[in-house]
């Protein structure tokens, strides 16, 4: 029974279809034939009942002579067949008249009967069902509420057609959670471009409002150093704005891939790592085979890089370590160095826009590093993961 079950549900509809309307036909036939006989039958029963009225056993009989004069013989006669019809009530006649019609007219009645009924036990059966499920996601995803699963167990057409829109709902589903996610990544870094901007246009009120009422007054040497200050939160200001434009360029970015070897990428690693860590000891391992391709953008993966080991190079005392491996699809580079590692804070927070360590006191650079780092790998369809292990850990995936 559960094989049978199993071929019914993965079914086609084409040829659920096509067995319906067999069945159909054959249903009709002998339905028509059945409802024929059994109008003969009652036209027999009708005739069989005047056959024994008039005591006979056919449907002619001769009842009556017709005497003409013969001038040699005499006279002679002749038989008369006799129509039991005409002996028929009126009431006997209709029925029988309509038996006889109805013993052909079955036959299309029947079929028409036949494939109407089959009609709507293959609309309940392999249409209704979907077509409401469908209907239903379809009013759903109108209203924008795209929390609901579209379930239909057969494999057939419109199974297909339900595990499509159901797929359809999920990307749909995913567009907009990365959507509402980028609303609220704005959100944040809006507030904390505000929040860093309100101490330095503070100060500029400040410092303006005291060289207008005070300047005259004022030593060179003060207005110097006042204008020095100035000057410095104005260049702050701009670096700012030149921020912001960047991680709008971010947003903007396409992936662009191409086909290079793990060996080829890493001289750049190695190239880069020891051009940048210059003052600090650099080593660096590949995990796997060299020879191996990826499908990668190389530019992006540099420019991650890059942005890593700039940080590994404020924090780490006397060494930073790095390691590049392909594995199921993803690139991974991890950057470790011996520095104190990351507060638990700041594994939370760290690739957050704006977010400076707990150990940061400094106000030249922005906390945009791994911000940026983390915008570049989920472009790249990975992710950048923190941790610490004699230092710290940054590991960047990106998917191949």
């Amino acid at each position: 029974m559960g094989k049978i079950a199993e071929f019914f549900k993965r079914k086609s509809i084409k040829t659920a279809f096509t067995t319906s309307m067999l069945v159909c036909i054959i249903s009709a036939l002998v339905l028509s034939l059945v409802l024929s006989n059994v109008c003969q039958w009652g036209q027999s029963r009708y005739y069989k009942k005047y056959q024994l009225q008039f005591g006979v056993s056919g449907p002619e009989m001769v009842i009556g002579f017709d005497r003409t004069a013969d001038e040699q013989k005499g006279s002679i006669s002749y038989q008369t067949p006799l129509n039991l019809m005409d002996h028929f009530t009126p009431a006997d006649r209709t029925i029988y008249n309509i038996l006889g019609f109805l013993s052909i007219g079955v036959y299309p009645i029947c079929f028409i009967f036949c494939i109407v009924a089959t009609s709507i036990l293959f609309y309940k059966r392999h249409m209704q069902k979907p077509l409401a499920i469908l209907d239903h996601a379809a009013g759903q995803i109108a209203d924008n509420n795209l929390d609901f699963k579209i379930v239909y167990d057969k494999e057939d057409e419109m199974g297909k057609l339900c595990a499509s829109f159901e797929k359809m709902r999920q990307a749909l589903q995913e567009s907009n959670e990365e959507m509402w996610r980028q609303m609220e990544e704005r959100k944040r870094l809006n507030a904390a471009f505000s929040h860093d901007l309100r101490t330095p246009l503070t100060v500029l009120k400040g410092q303006s409002e005291l060289l207008r009422q005070y300047a005259p007054k004022m030593t060179a040497e003060k207005v110097s150093d006042t204008s020095d200050m100035m000057h410095r939160h104005i260049v702050r200001l701009e670096e700012y704005v030149q921020t912001m434009g960047e991680l709008q360029r971010l947003e903007d970015i396409e992936i662009v891939r191409q086909s290079i070897t793990l060996e080829a990428l890493c001289r750049q690693l190695e190239e880069t790592g020891e051009a940048v860590c210059d003052k600090k000891g650099f080593s660096y391992e590949v995990i796997g085979n060299r020879d191996s391709g990826l499908n990668i953008d190389a530019s992006i993966v540099m420019r991650v890089y890059e942005n890593l080991l700039a940080n590994a190079v404020r924090f780490a005392k006397e060494k930073i370590m790095v390691s590049a491996e392909s594995q199921e699809g993803y690139l991974y580079l991890t950057v470790s160095d011996d520095g104190a590692g990351f507060a638990k804070k700041d594994l939370e927070n760290a690739t957050k826009p704006f977010y400076k360590t707990v150990r940061e006191t400094d106000n030249e650079h922005f906390g945009m590093g791994l911000n940026i780092c983390k915008i570049l790998c989920e472009k790249h369809g990975g992710y950048i993961r923190l941790s610490n292990r004699d230092g710290a850990v940054v590991t960047a995936a990106f998917r191949q």
